[in-house]
């Protein structure tokens, strides 16, 4: 299928803000991402633990669960609370932050990003990873 030459324009301008994107946030310093992902490594373990002790002592049903039901149960906990880490950080940056404020940035919206932000994204996207 052919494409015009509009169309392939759009999709260069894309991938030249896609790199610019990862070139000067994600790679300028890789302290912060790789920082980030270690702790989202400690914070799937605290949800996945936390969600095991909790279930034990709160919840009837989990100790007659097989195996693999208490590993699927502890997974959907970890899930419920990277949903809820997502959330926090979302409201955070809408309403309180002021990455996201017309007045004190210019240039595209999603190419915005704070050291705070960076940190969200390499947490959340190790808890992502994993299930």
């Amino acid at each position: 299928m052919a494409m015009s030459t509009e169309t392939a324009m759009a999709i260069k301008s894309y991938l030249n803000q896609a790199e610019a994107l990862v070139k000067n946030y994600l790679l300028a310093d890789p302290f912060i991402p790789y920082t980030s992902v270690l702790g989202g490594i400690f914070a799937c373990k605290v949800a996945y633990d936390l969600t095991q002790l909790i279930s034990t002592f709160y919840i009837k049903t989990y100790n007659g669960l097989t195996k693999i039901q208490r590993i699927e149960w502890n997974n959907r906990g970890m899930s419920t609370i990277h949903a809820v880490f997502i959330t926090a950080m979302s409201l955070y940056f809408v309403f309180w932050s002021d990455l996201f404020s017309d007045h004190q940035h210019t240039g595209i919206v999603t190419l915005r990003s704070s050291q705070f932000s960076i940190v969200g994204l390499g947490v959340s996207s190790f808890l992502a990873l994993l299930w």
